[in-house]
């Protein structure tokens, strides 16, 4: 895949991201996201946040839109309209909607750490459009030399871990949901900011995916 994550909310108020598959992936299969999170107001209280997922060859999409104020979530659509068994999923609570932010401005939250204190041990209630859920991520006292052809950046690298919580929205025991999910992230200083710039985790059937940022602007 093909990312690009682009924080200019203290210029134009808003985050976006995008993704495509390129290369091998890209020949097979085409497919592509983007997301953006714009503020309302000044003090970023209000905000509303899109995510747009396409897959050209079968003509497949969605779109998701949420309104947020104070981390709540006001309203939300998708598009088109959900046709699982929502009898399955574990409904959503009252108190669900309370204190929660949506995915993009969680990224935002858990990879920008101040160089001056890698603080990892953080816990962020997320809301996409189907599903309530925590990030969690702690720190382990762990550092690595980096050096990859992969990436620009060299030097050492701190190690924290992330892992996904579900509240509601999900199918208990499905085996697409990221239950046991769980990522490996090594943090380095760029900038004024600490940010991952190599993770690992395990996908389907045991193998070992990796993911490098090899361009840092």
């Amino acid at each position: 895949m093909d990312i690009v994550f682009n924080i200019d909310d203290e210029i134009n108020n808003k985050i976006t991201f995008s993704a495509e598959s390129v290369g091998i992936v890209g020949f097979f299969v085409k497919v592509s996201a983007k997301s953006k999170v714009e503020f309302n107001d000044k003090e970023k209280k209000t905000w509303k946040y899109e995510y747009r997922y396409e897959k050209p060859t079968s003509n497949k999409y969605r779109l998701n839109k949420i309104n947020f104020s104070k981390e709540k979530v006001i309203n939300f659509e998708t598009d088109p309209p959900r046709s699982e068994d929502l009898s399955k999923k574990v409904s959503y609570k009252k108190e669900d909607y309370f204190g929660v932010i949506d995915p993009i401005f969680a990224v935002k939250k858990l990879f920008l750490i101040d160089k001056k204190n890698l603080d990892c041990n953080k816990k962020i209630k997320v809301f996409d459009g189907n599903n309530f859920y925590y990030l969690v991520m702690k720190k382990e006292n762990m550092q690595i030399d980096f050096d990859s052809v992969f990436s620009s950046y060299k030097g050492k690298l701190h190690k924290c871990i992330l892992t996904y919580q579900p509240i509601s929205g999900h199918i208990p025991g499905d085996p697409n949901s990221p239950e046991q999910f769980k990522v490996d992230l090594y943090f380095g200083i760029v900038g004024d900011n600490y940010f991952p710039i190599y993770a690992t985790t395990k996908g389907k059937k045991g193998i070992r995916l990796k993911m490098y940022l090899d361009t840092i602007k």
